[in-house]
């Protein structure tokens, strides 16, 4: 703990460079902290973006984190994004459902204890930082990037997530970050290949988007993290990020916000094909950002010149302090509250956890996806106890091409969903699986077949889609030709459900992560005895 005395000591003895340094949040490619010792070393950069590229394991999670430490004079701030629907060290943490999941939960504190695994199992392996929880309120089913990233279509219902989320990472005292401010729900846009536009009123945006992020806020949230989304009606020439009217006006001043504010990551096509680097640099940190991002270098760092294109940018930085373009007292606010986190609010590490700890964390990972589940439709529920029982993959195994996006960011679960639930279900011939290639041999056993589980998918990948129209198709002929015996498993959100029949029976997991179908294997074959318990997050049509 340091008191504002002593941190104003410590800013005032810092050199421009290192006042500049202080003032990113950079990622840098493999596993080797070497490549960013410069940065740490001779800027004492604010700290590194961490993903699944920097550490496949625990082990490796443990040793580049405690390297990258090593080097630095203040402690680092080594963030994460582990919020279910994106993770990292796969597949051995326990990344939980994601957020829609959790947020068709009954019991806000089973969403607390979410969030606590979360950050305690992060925090074992040196992440002391989570990047959640999401406070986008879902509002547009249309979303390529939100989606399960989001805990749902219902503000207050978005408010208590938002607020146990925190509450349990502040409990495993990691620290924890409400993104995307001030909405990144209302939009089908993805900014990291545009800026997508929000046009409504300020006054729509607290009755619905701002909601969770004063939940969040009073719940004692230490930083919020900025949308590169265009809000007209409240800054007619800027993106959030690059606005003071949305940052000091609507987020300092109006929610209260005294904590550290972190930009969405500045390499996203969204402010890229907008703007010049040195630019929104500039104009992000005068509209009130604290901490720049460069979280997305993934885009391009196989091209070369990726330590020297963040050393420009830091460099940049400092000129402009010097010059007074960045005026000292603002800059030294920033530090105040960058160093005012680290020392009185962020731990650096915790004890690696125990075999009981983490056999704890597997079951109640299990628990909570399997309570998430959601039973829309029921016509053709439970299980059938005789006659055949089909399991057929809707998705094209071409679709699956992309999960494991190579920029490190994204799902990072490289086996789908369903080559999980087939794994859980029986081998010994009660159940006949079929790909959707085999979709001809599907077609003869479908005839005959007492039910048909019909299972889907989707994740949301950063600046690429999954591939679902195929899926899509594939789905609404089979439900049309067999309505009273298809059970559709929606390994994703329920929103598909509003293309289909209203006469399909319909289950959901709110998630297509690995626990998710493992527990809605276990759903599935205690044919009608194992109470379903989750309640939809987002609306449909039923």
């Amino acid at each position: 703990m340091k008191t504002e005395k002593e941190l104003k000591k410590m800013i005032s003895q810092m050199s421009s460079a290192e006042k500049a340094g202080q003032l990113f949040f950079l990622a840098f490619p493999g596993k080797d902290a070497e490549i960013i010792r410069p940065l740490i070393e001779k800027y004492g950069i604010c700290g590194c973006y961490m993903s699944q590229d920097n550490a496949d394991t625990f082990e490796e999670a443990d040793e580049v984190t405690s390297a990258l430490q090593s080097m630095s004079k203040i402690p680092l701030l080594l963030g994460v994004d582990q919020e279910g629907a994106w993770s990292v060290v796969v597949p051995e943490s326990h990344t939980g459902p994601g957020n829609l999941a959790l947020g068709a939960l009954r019991k806000s504190k089973d969403v607390a204890r979410a969030y606590e695994m979360l950050g305690s199992e992060m925090l074992s392996a040196g992440y002391n930082a989570i990047l959640g929880p999401c406070a986008d309120v879902n509002s547009d089913p249309s979303s390529p990037i939100i989606g399960t990233r989001s805990f749902g279509e219902f503000p207050e219902r978005v408010s208590d997530c938002v607020k146990a989320g925190v509450m349990g990472a502040k409990k495993a005292k990691s620290i924890s970050c409400l993104k995307h401010f001030p909405g990144h729900g209302a939009t089908s846009g993805d900014t990291h290949r545009e800026i997508p536009v929000v046009d409504e009123p300020l006054s729509e945006l607290f009755k619905r988007d701002l909601a969770p992020f004063s939940a969040g806020i009073k719940a004692g949230c230490p930083m919020v993290m900025t949308s590169h989304i265009r809000y007209p009606q409240i800054d007619p020439d800027h993106p959030a990020t690059l606005s003071k009217t949305i940052l000091i006006d609507v987020l300092r001043k109006m929610l209260g916000f005294k904590g550290v504010i972190l930009s969405d990551s500045m390499n996203m096509g969204a402010i890229r094909k907008q703007y010049d680097a040195a630019e929104s640099t500039l104009l992000a940190l005068q509209a009130g950002v604290d901490v720049i991002m460069l979280a997305e270098e993934h885009y391009d760092h196989n091209t070369g010149g990726y330590l020297e294109k963040q050393i420009q940018s830091i460099e940049l930085v400092r000129k402009a302090i010097d010059s007074g373009i960045l005026s000292q007292k603002d800059v030294d606010e920033k530090l105040l509250r960058i160093l005012s986190m680290k020392y009185n609010q962020m731990q650096i590490r915790r004890d690696r956890l125990s075999g009981s700890e983490y056999k704890a964390y597997a079951a109640l990972e299990h628990e909570i996806a399997g309570d998430a589940i959601c039973l829309v439709q029921k016509n053709c529920w439970p299980l059938p106890e005789t006659g055949p029982i089909l399991c057929v993959n809707a998705t094209p195994r071409t679709s699956y091409a992309n999960m494991v996006n190579s920029r490190g960011i994204g799902p990072n679960q490289a086996k789908p969903a369903y080559d999980t639930l087939k794994e859980k279900l029986p081998q010994d011939g009660t159940i006949q699986f079929f790909d959707y290639e085999e979709r001809d041999e599907a077609a003869a056993a479908m005839k005959k077949a007492a039910a048909i589980l019909l299972v889907t998918e989707d994740y949301p990948l950063p600046g690429e889609d999954f591939e679902k129209s195929a899926q899509q198709a594939y789905v609404k002929k089979i439900a049309k030709q067999y309505p009273k015996k298809v059970i559709l498993v929606g390994l994703r959100s329920s929103y598909e459900l509003n293309d289909y029949p209203e006469n399909v029976t319909y289950i959901c997991a709110n998630s297509s992560r690995t626990c998710s179908a493992a527990a809605m294997a276990d759903l599935l074959l205690s044919r009608g005895k194992t109470k379903i318990q989750g309640v939809l997050p987002v609306s449909t049509r039923f």
